[in-house]
């Protein structure tokens, strides 16, 4: 193997080497890899969980303590295991609801862990709670709307009618028959609206709930962030200060890899040495001289 070779794969060899301990130096700090977590499992009953997701969050009293285990239909119902960290006290008076955040309905799962009763040990069950978000809300006064659009079309035909065939007087008594029509429909609707109204302003005040208990996690994310920006910036160019002064044969590994000379010195002071060493072994009488009185 000739000296460019050797040098080349000591080069890469470093090279690789570094690239490894930043990659595990990044990631462990970056993302904050704590090792060693413990969790606990509770196992919650929903009738309906409207998309929640294996791994979506778990907070409990507003900090995201836990996830989402597994998701499992069992005897007509949504089993749903969570996964908590260890430490988390859960009494019997306990609260576990499927909320929605975001307009695109996101779910995650509220806990609040009562006050009061006895404390529940791992694997107990629970019974959950599901609260319609922002989109079921919509889906709501769709129906809604159908039901206007169809009081419209009959005002319109009954308009009509009386225009073309009867005079004002039918066009009167057909109006106050299509005004029946649409206040019988509104009594039918009176509780679809009531009930569309009601989880608006509950959709509304479980989002407000959510951010405000979040301000300060979302805020010190965005700083923490930054931060870590700066700090990656930074470290990219220490890390290209170090390459280039080894490259420029700066320091004792930028002297080994750039020194020529005093590679191929070491190379012939080994070389020797094996030769002595081979000449040593064929003829030890010319080394080793023993006289007898």
């Amino acid at each position: 193997m000739t000296a460019t070779a050797r040098r080349t794969e000591i080069q890469v060899g470093i090279a690789v080497i570094l690239g490894a301990v930043i990659l595990v130096v990044g990631i462990m700090w970056l993302g904050e890899v704590r090792l060693n977590r413990n969790w606990e499992t509770y196992t919650v009953y929903f009738d309906e969980v409207g998309g929640l997701e294996v791994g979506d969050p778990v907070d409990v009293s507003g900090l995201e303590l836990g996830k989402v285990g597994s998701i499992t239909l069992e005897g007509g119902r949504v089993r749903t295991d969570l996964l908590i960290q260890a430490g988390v006290v859960l009494r019997e008076d306990c609260t576990v609801e499927i909320r929605s955040i975001g307009l695109m309905g996101e779910k995650y799962i509220h806990i609040l862990p009562g006050k009061t009763g006895d404390v529940l040990k791992a694997g107990s069950s629970i019974e959950g709670i599901y609260k319609a978000g922002l989109p079921e809300v919509v889906a709501g006064m769709g129906e809604v709307m159908v039901d206007m659009k169809a009081a419209a079309a009959a005002l319109k035909q009954a308009i009509g009618s009386g225009q073309d065939n009867k005079g004002l007087g039918q066009s009167l008594a057909n109006l106050d028959a299509m005004l029946k029509e649409i206040v019988s429909l509104l009594r039918e609707t009176r509780a679809d609206i009531a009930e569309t109204a009601e989880n608006m302003r509950q959709a509304s005040q479980g989002l407000n709930e959510v951010i405000g208990s979040r301000k300060d996690q979302i805020k010190e994310g965005i700083e923490r962030f930054s931060r870590a920006a700066q700090r990656f910036d930074s470290l990219t160019v220490t890390l290209r200060q170090i390459a280039d002064s080894i490259e420029r044969g700066e320091g004792s590994l930028g002297m080994l890899i750039k020194e020529k000379k005093l590679y191929e010195q070491l190379d012939a002071t080994l070389e020797n040495l094996n030769l002595l060493i081979e000449d040593i072994k064929e003829h030890p009488e010319r080394y080793i001289k023993l006289e007898i009185f």
